[in-house]
């Protein structure tokens, strides 16, 4: 095979790579979506070109360290596919370059976002408000309900397992209640973080799979919403 390649052989191979990455990585599946979520919110929140591009960059390196992160597990593993002190010290380190990167992100995404979201936040909040308390206690049995019905059309397991993940269903139509209830942004994204860390949980623990858990997200958080979309009439 000649070593030499033209310009259009190498971006081939190189968009090759992103491909199997993208395949082969679930993290970088990951990276990738939330980076599209990222960009469309600053679209339709009308960024300036300063701000999407600052986006751009930052996601820009989460990926080349995700990437480059694959690059040097999947090396290691050629070299010595046994427990290796050395090995898992580089491999520790490698990932903790993407720690980094990634808090970077989402410190820098905060920057960035909080300006344009903290005022249409608030008069949104003031519009729910109007909606009782208990309402939230109603939709979030509401969610556990519907989580119960869905697994017992497809026959599965009510705690463990199933179409549908049930915390994560729960998680975050609680998470859209302390939006609701917080009056507060930073407190809403905690609420947020805290719905995300329970459906990470259920995805590590082997309890669901990542399909079975978005289902279940989406689920809580579009049964709290209809709540109050329908009260506000």
């Amino acid at each position: 095979m000649s070593k030499t390649k033209s310009f259009a052989e190498s971006v081939d191979l190189a968009i090759q790579g992103i491909i199997s990455a993208f395949k082969a990585e679930r993290n970088f599946r990951l990276d990738i979506l939330f980076a599209g979520i990222v960009i469309l919110c600053g679209i339709l929140l009308n960024l300036t070109r300063i701000e999407i591009a600052i986006l751009f960059f930052v996601i820009t390196l989460v990926l080349f360290t995700e990437l480059f992160n694959t690059a040097i597990e999947k090396l290691l593993d050629i070299v010595n596919d046994k427990f290796d002190p050395k090995i898992k010290f580089i491999k520790d380190v490698s990932a903790g370059a993407v720690l980094i990167t990634v808090i970077a992100s989402v410190a820098i995404g905060y920057l960035v976002f909080y300006p344009h979201l903290d005022l249409p936040f608030r008069v949104t909040l003031r519009t729910l408000r109007s909606i009782p308390y208990h309402l939230i206690v109603g939709g979030i049995i509401l969610v556990i309900i519907s989580v119960i019905v869905i697994k017992s059309l497809v026959g599965d397991k009510f705690l463990r397992g199933g179409i549908v993940s049930g915390h994560s269903a729960v998680a975050f139509s609680l998470a859209v209640a302390i939006v609701y209830l917080s009056n507060s942004l930073v407190i809403s994204i905690l609420g947020v973080i805290l719905a995300l860390m329970v459906a990470q949980s259920r995805v590590e623990g082997k309890i669901h799979s990542l399909k079975e858990v978005i289902f279940g997200s989406f689920l809580g958080i579009i049964v709290m919403l209809t709540i109050f979309k329908l009260l506000l009439k």
